[in-house]
C-alpha cells in the first residue's frame, strides 16, 4: 500500500472515530393518516434501501480489509508451519446446503428399496391383499344387509360382526378361498367376523369323496378353523345329477346355516364360473333370472316346513360369491404362489357334462375369435345382473299393491289383472317367490296366468306346484299344501271321545274340546260324552240345515259357507260332527244353537273347534264364523258381497 493511500484512509479513519456533535431535531411533526397504500412510494423506498446495503457491504469489506492489515493474526511464514495454532474466526454450518444433501440422501435411499417391493408383489402379497379386499367388501355388504334384520343380541354389537361359513370342495377355489378367509379371520384387532366354519357336502357321488373330506379336515386343522361334514342324499328327478346335486347341497347349507345360528354362506364362484353359466343358460333358452347367472349376493333360503320358524323370525342366511369378477387365472397363481394343496375333480374334465364342454372347447374357440371375450361377456353378464334387480324391485311393488285384504298372504286377482301382462307375470313369480317356491318356467306361468283370467269357479282352479297347491279362494289366490288323501263325499265314521279332543285321522286334524266361560253358550259334556250317544262325523251334509244365531233362521250348510265366504275346494275338507242323528257341528261355522244346553242346569258345558294339521289358516285352529262379533261379521258379508259382484262382472 502506498503512503499517499494509507494517509487517507487513516484520516477518514480518524474522522469516522472523532465524534460528531448531536443536532437536535426539531418537534416531529403528527403524520397524517393515509388513507392508501402508495405502491410506488414503496417500490422506490425499496431500491433506495437495497442501494444502502450495497454501498455499506462494499464499505463493510473495505474496513475488514484494513482490520487484517493492522493487526494480523500469523506471520508470513507460519502457513507452512504444520505446528502453528489456528486461532481463525469459526464458521457456521451452511443449513440450506445440509438439507438439499439429506433430501438428495433419502431420494437415494428410496430408489435402493423400489427393487425389493417389486420382488415382494411378483411373490404373491398384492394378490392376496385384492382377494382379501374382496371377501372383506362383501362381508361387509351382508353385514350391512343384515343388520336389523336378525336377532336383537345380532343389532346390539356395535361394529356388526357375522358368522360366517365357508362352503369347501377340496377344489382350487374353495381352498384358495379357504386359506384368504382364514388369514382374515385371525387378523388382530379384526371386528368383522364373530366366527367362521368350514362346511363339506358330501354327496356320495364320488368314491374318492371320503379322501376328499379328510384333506378339507386337514387343511382346515393347519388354519385353525372349525370344520363340519355334512352328507346328503342325491335324488335325479329329471334334472340331471348336476342340478340334482347343486339343489341338494344349497339345501343343506341353508338348513345347517339357519339351525346352527349363521348369518352368510361364501362360496369360491369366479368370473369363469359365471361366464360358463351364462351361455349354458343362453344355450337354454333361459330368462333373466338364468343370464344373470349368480348375482354377487342373494337370500338363500329353503321352502321347507322345518325352517319355516325361523325365516318367521327374520333370521336370513346369505350367500355370498366374493369373486364373482374375479378371472380364474388370479386364484390359479394365488393358489401356485401359496403351495396350497387341493384336489382335482375327474369330473372336470368328463365331456359328458355340457359344461366342461362349454369350458374346454367353446370359451377358447370364442376367445381365439376375439381376444378379451371373457372380458366384454362379464360386463354383459353384469348388465344382465342389473336389470333384472330393477325388473325385481318393481314387481316387489306390484306385488305389494296386489295384497289381499282379507288375507294377508293371498294375492288379489282383480288388482294383479290390472297390471300389463309382462308385469303379471314379474308379479306372479315374486308372489310365488315370497311363498317358498322355486321359480317356473315360462310356459308354466303363462299357463296359470290364463287359467287366473278364464277360471272363475274355486272349485275348477287348481295348479299342484312343488308340493304346494294355488287355490282360489274367492276374489284370492293362495297356496296351501296339497291334499294327498281326498275325502270322498259320502266319508262318515263314527268317533268316541273320554275326556280329550275328538280325534279325526281321517280328515287329518282334530275338534277341540273347549270348557266355556260362565254364561257362554255351549253343549253339556256329559251329552257329548255319554257312551250310550251316537257321535258321527261325516264330511257331507246334503242340504242340512244350521242355525247358528237365536234371532235367525237356519240356513243350509252352502249358503252359509258361502256367506262366510269359505271357499268350495275348502270345504270338502270339513268335517261335520252328528250326535244322535242331529247336525251338532260344521267345522268353520260352528254350532247348532238348538243342541245348546241351559247354563244353570248344566255348569259343565263345552264348545267345539276344528284344528287341522295342515290348512289354509297356517296350521291354527280354524275360527267358527258364528262365534265372529257381529260388526265383523258384516264387514266379511260385505267383502263376499262385493267380491261376488266382481266375479258376476268378470264373467260378462
Amino acid at each position: 500500500m502506498t503512503e499517499k493511500k494509507a494517509s487517507a484512509a487513516s484520516k477518514k479513519l480518524a474522522s469516522e472515530i472523532k465524534p460528531k456533535p448531536v443536532r437536535k431535531s426539531p418537534a416531529a411533526k403528527p403524520r397524517k393518516r393515509r388513507s392508501g397504500i402508495d405502491a410506488q412510494a414503496l417500490v422506490r423506498a425499496r431500491a433506495q434501501e437495497e442501494a444502502q446495503e450495497n454501498q455499506s457491504a462494499g464499505e463493510g469489506r473495505v474496513e475488514a480489509l484494513q482490520f487484517e492489515e493492522a493487526f494480523p493474526l500469523l506471520p508470513q511464514d507460519a502457513e507452512g508451519d504444520p505446528n502453528a495454532p489456528r486461532t481463525g474466526p469459526a464458521k457456521l454450518p451452511d443449513l440450506a446446503l445440509i438439507e438439499r444433501a439429506e433430501a438428495q440422501a433419502r431420494e437415494k435411499k428410496g430408489k435402493k428399496k423400489k427393487p425389493a417391493e417389486t420382488k415382494s408383489v411378483s411373490s404373491g402379497t398384492l394378490l392376496r391383499q385384492k382377494l382379501s379386499e374382496l371377501l372383506r367388501s362383501a362381508l361387509q355388504e351382508a353385514a350391512d344387509h343384515l343388520l336389523g334384520r336378525s336377532s336383537p343380541e345380532f343389532a346390539l354389537v356395535p361394529l356388526n360382526p357375522v358368522r360366517v361359513i365357508i362352503a369347501i370342495s377340496g377344489g382350487r377355489d374353495s381352498m384358495a378361498l379357504l386359506d384368504v378367509a382364514s388369514k382374515l379371520l385371525h387378523e388382530k384387532r379384526q371386528a368383522l367376523i364373530a366366527g367362521m366354519r368350514a362346511v363339506y357336502v358330501h354327496h356320495g357321488l364320488e368314491a374318492d369323496a371320503d379322501q376328499w373330506a379328510d384333506l378339507c379336515r386337514a387343511e382346515c386343522e393347519k388354519r385353525s378353523v372349525e370344520f363340519e361334514c355334512i352328507h346328503v342324499r342325491v335324488s335325479e328327478k329329471g334334472e340331471g345329477v348336476e342340478a340334482a346335486a347343486r339343489e341338494a347341497r344349497y339345501k343343506a347349507l341353508a338348513r345347517y346355516a339357519l339351525k346352527e345360528g349363521f348369518d352368510v354362506v361364501v362360496t369360491a364362484h369366479h368370473e369363469d364360473d359365471r361366464i360358463e353359466t351364462f351361455l349354458l343358460q343362453w344355450m337354454r333358452g333361459a330368462g333373466l333370472d338364468g343370464l344373470a347367472a349368480f348375482p354377487e349376493v342373494r337370500e338363500l333360503t329353503t321352502p321347507s316346513a322345518e325352517d319355516a320358524p325361523a325365516v318367521q323370525e327374520g333370521r336370513l342366511v346369505f350367500l355370498l360369491r366374493p369373486w364373482a369378477a374375479l378371472p380364474r387365472k388370479d386364484i390359479e397363481r394365488y393358489v401356485r404362489n401359496r403351495r396350497i394343496s387341493y384336489v382335482n375333480d375327474p369330473d372336470n374334465e368328463n365331456p359328458r357334462f355340457a359344461r366342461n364342454r362349454v369350458r374346454h372347447e367353446v370359451i377358447p374357440l370364442l376367445e381365439s375369435i376375439r381376444p378379451g371375450f371373457r372380458t366384454t361377456a362379464a360386463r354383459s353378464v353384469s348388465l344382465v345382473a342389473e336389470a333384472l334387480e330393477v325388473l325385481k324391485s318393481v314387481a316387489r311393488s306390484d306385488l305389494e299393491r296386489c295384497r289381499s285384504e282379507e288375507r294377508p298372504k293371498g294375492l288379489s286377482i282383480f288388482r294383479l289383472l290390472e297390471l300389463i301382462p309382462a308385469r303379471q307375470a314379474w308379479c306372479l313369480r315374486a308372489w310365488l317367490s315370497a311363498e317358498g317356491l322355486r321359480p317356473i318356467s315360462k310356459a308354466r306361468l303363462e299357463d296359470m296366468l290364463r287359467q287366473v283370467r278364464e277360471t272363475h269357479s274355486d272349485a275348477s282352479f287348481a295348479i299342484r306346484l312343488q308340493g304346494k297347491e294355488i287355490r282360489r279362494w274367492g276374489p284370492d289366490l293362495v297356496v296351501r299344501n296339497v291334499v294327498t288323501k281326498r275325502l270322498a263325499a259320502d266319508q262318515s265314521a263314527v268317533v268316541r271321545t273320554q275326556a280329550g279332543d275328538i280325534a279325526l285321522p281321517d280328515w287329518g286334524g282334530v275338534i277341540e274340546v273347549i270348557p266355556c266361560k260362565p254364561g257362554e253358550p255351549g253343549i253339556a259334556r256329559s251329552r257329548l260324552m255319554d257312551r250310550t250317544a251316537r257321535l258321527e262325523a261325516r264330511s257331507s251334509s246334503g242340504q242340512t240345515k244350521l242355525r247358528l244365531w237365536m234371532l235367525r233362521p237356519a240356513k243350509p250348510l252352502k249358503d252359509l259357507y258361502s256367506q262366510a265366504g269359505i271357499p268350495a275346494y275348502a270345504r270338502v275338507d270339513l268335517p261335520r260332527l252328528w250326535l244322535n242323528g242331529e247336525l251338532l257341528f260344521a267345522a268353520g261355522l260352528g254350532m247348532d244353537v238348538r243342541m245348546q244346553d241351559d247354563p244353570d242346569k248344566f255348569p259343565d258345558r263345552v264348545k267345539l273347534r276344528w284344528h287341522p294339521d295342515h290348512s289354509l289358516w297356517d296350521d291354527r285352529a280354524v275360527p267358527n264364523y258364528a262365534e265372529l262379533s257381529q260388526s265383523d261379521r258384516v264387514k266379511r258379508e260385505e267383502r263376499v258381497r262385493e267380491a261376488q259382484k266382481r266375479l258376476a262382472s268378470a264373467k260378462e
